[in-house]
C-alpha cells in the first residue's frame, strides 16, 4: 500500500545543503523512508523544497507530525518548522 501522509522529518546539513529524511505512512500503518537531498543553503528554504515535494506527490500530514533537526549528532524537536509546514499544507485531521 502507498505511504500517503508525512509522520516525521529529520533535518540535517550534509555539505552545503541539507539532507530530509521523511517518514511517510500508510492507512494500514506501514511506513516508508524517503531521503530527500536539498541544495539549500538555508533551512528555511530546505522546507520549502519539502513543501513542493509533498505537493507535487499528494502527501499529506499525519496527525502528530514531528520535525527533528540534527545538530552535530544530537536531536532535538522544532515546534516552529511543524508550525510552518502545517500553515502552509493545513491542518491535518485529529486522532480519535
Amino acid at each position: 500500500m502507498r505511504a500517503e501522509s508525512l509522520e516525521q522529518v529529520f533535518l540535517a546539513r550534509k555539505g552545503s545543503g541539507f539532507e530530509l529524511m521523511l517518514v511517510l505512512e500508510s492507512v494500514s500503518g506501514s511506513r516508508e523512508r524517503v531521503k530527500l537531498p536539498t541544495a539549500a543553503a538555508e533551512e528555511g528554504a530546505a522546507i520549502n523544497f519539502l513543501l513542493a515535494y509533498l505537493r507535487q506527490n499528494g502527501y499529506g500530514l499525519a496527525p502528530r507530525l514531528r520535525v527533528r533537526r540534527d545538530r552535530g549528532g544530537t536531536l532535538s524537536d522544532a515546534p516552529e518548522l511543524v508550525a510552518r509546514i502545517t500553515g502552509a499544507l493545513g491542518r491535518p485531521p485529529q486522532d480519535r
